[in-house]
């Protein structure tokens, strides 16, 4: 069978089972089962494949229309023009999360050894993309699951950025306060904020993705709560917090902010319009 054929049939039999972009997700799951890139796929479309190739496509995309999501079954997802390894238990980056990278990256811009704590670190890429795009940067990034801190520990030796991105597992603000490190300059996060309420609607593809990398509790604002009420301990005067948070939380978390001595607030929109970002400094209780 060639490539195109292949092809054809990946994306009618995605398409029949509902899922949303049948095209580029035949396209993605080819290619990683051949080693090959898209554009390459499409310029070779009268390459011939096996019968091996051919089973292990059929495969994979049954999981897929068992609404595994894609990065699941390739084991990467690209975010901030990199490349990740991604598997089975951490969350999968989101396109909106690379604002949180561009806002930590133009704040600390201008500072001369710039100290960032990120919070719920994940697959590490937060940290990572911050630390390749500013090699003054130190991180120290934390997550409670034994799966992020695998994968986030695999994301930084990827991308060579071992000696300023430092890993720690533990819940929230623990590793800090136990290995007593202070001082920074920001903190970032993209904590768990889908109100508990909501996720049984959620989509299937993301109902794969970890609860404990979604559910925020009541209202989904748990978490910010528990970053910011210890935030003053560990912040420089003058220091900013970093979140990504969902589209209609900004409020809340803006009050919980203001409450705790940060002032400044601003809130940055995501490509479809929403909230998506606020940012606070912190003048001091």
């Amino acid at each position: 069978m060639k490539v195109r054929e292949a092809l054809m049939i990946g994306r009618k039999r995605l398409s029949d089972a509902g899922i949303a972009n049948p095209a580029l997700d035949s396209e993605l799951i080819l290619g990683y089962v051949l080693g090959k890139d898209r554009l390459k796929l499409l310029v070779y479309d009268e390459m011939s494949i096996t019968k091996q190739q051919l089973e292990c496509f059929n495969d994979l995309l049954g999981l897929r229309c068992q609404s595994t999501p894609i990065a699941y079954i390739i084991g990467r997802k690209e975010f901030y023009g990199l490349n990740f390894y991604i598997k089975p238990g951490v969350l999968i980056p989101r396109p909106e999360t690379e604002l949180l990278v561009e806002e930590t990256s133009n704040v600390i811009y201008s500072i001369e050894n710039p100290l960032i704590a990120d919070l719920c670190c994940g697959s590490g890429v937060i940290s990572v993309a911050v630390a390749v795009n500013n090699n003054r940067v130190k991180v120290y990034a934390s997550d409670i699951s034994d799966v992020a801190c695998e994968v986030a520990r695999t994301n930084i030796k990827l991308h060579g950025v071992q000696d300023r991105v430092l890993l720690m597992q533990g819940d929230l603000w623990m590793p800090f306060e136990e290995k007593n490190i202070r001082g920074f300059d920001v903190v970032v996060s993209n904590p768990p904020y889908i109100p508990k309420e909501e996720l049984s609607t959620l989509p299937d593809d993301v109902k794969s993705e970890p609860q404990i990398a979604l559910n925020g509790g009541t209202g989904g604002l748990e978490f910010y709560r528990r970053i910011v009420s210890k935030a003053p301990e560990f912040l420089k005067i003058g220091g900013r917090i970093i979140f990504e948070i969902g589209w209609n939380q900004a409020r809340d978390v803006e009050i919980m902010l203001k409450e705790t001595g940060f002032q400044d607030i601003k809130v940055i929109k995501d490509y479809a319009g929403f909230d998506r970002v606020i940012s606070g400094v912190f003048c001091g209780l």
